[in-house]
């Protein structure tokens, strides 16, 4: 599989241009703190004395695939090309059940100090998912892969620079950048796998989920109070979960 000399490189400098745009970010702008009224979900109906009751129980939706892809990877050790592959998958689905139960728990009393389960595992996730889609579409060797794990901790890292720094949110948001960027990038790159139309469509869930979730009140209102725009996030990333757990459950390797 011909991998182009920028992929190659990819794994090398995804955490120095991290590195630089986050100092970029540091002398050149101010600290961007998180808006006073963001745990202020439009749906906090309380059912069967559950607060917040929706965007609590949708969790399932990214809880049930997360846990059938944990499992997946688990029983299937030969359906991944090698072993760094697989690693970066079983790290990513953790993450993923992590996540659900996470935001499970800050829904229902939703603060700061609960915020930072939920956006641990969510950070861990999308740095997870890059290096997997790099070990996928560029059969990384030992070395490049090893420079993927300080890539790996700057998901968590973006947090706890949140939590601990009086809320700056500068760094997660340039998190965002990398997962909404990068992704689309490596996906365009040869695949050895069938089935990878399967990436592109649990990214376009993704997109819309995060569309959905800066609209969560506006939804909320269109759909007659009934749905929350962040309610129907978490279904949405549970569809993309489910894309990914399909696509490993029935993808063939074509070509080494």
């Amino acid at each position: 599989m011909h991998v182009p000399l920028l992929a190659r490189l990819a794994p090398w400098l995804l955490f120095p241009l991290f590195v630089l745009a986050a100092l970029a970010l540091y002398y050149l702008t101010p600290p961007f703190p998180q808006p006073t009224d963001f745990h202020a979900y439009a749906d906090a109906r309380a059912v069967f004395g559950i607060p917040n009751f929706a965007d609590v129980i949708s969790n399932l939706a990214i809880l049930v695939p997360a846990v059938a892809g944990l499992g997946l990877v688990m029983a299937t050790p030969g359906g991944f090309g090698n072993v760094i592959e697989r690693g970066f998958a079983l790290l990513f689905f953790m993450a993923l059940v992590a996540t659900g139960l996470g935001s499970t728990w800050y829904h229902l009393a939703p603060d700061d100090a609960r915020l930072i389960g939920d956006r641990l595992p969510i950070a861990l996730a999308f740095t997870t998912l890059i290096a997997w889609l790099l070990a996928e579409r560029t059969w990384l060797r030992p070395g490049a892969a090893a420079m993927l794990l300080p890539w790996i901790a700057l998901g968590p890292a973006s947090v706890l620079w949140w939590y601990f720094e009086g809320g700056d949110l500068r760094f997660y948001l340039l998190l965002y950048v990398f997962a909404f960027v990068v992704p689309p990038q490596l996906m365009t790159l040869p695949s050895p796998y069938s089935r990878r139309r399967a990436w592109w469509l649990a990214y376009v869930c993704f997109v819309f989920g995060m569309i959905c979730d800066r609209l969560d009140h506006q939804i909320f209102g269109w759909l007659a109070g009934t749905v929350s725009g962040h309610t129907l996030k978490h279904v949405l990333m549970g569809l993309a979960i489910a894309q990914i757990v399909s696509m490993i459950e029935r993808r063939r390797l074509r070509f080494r």
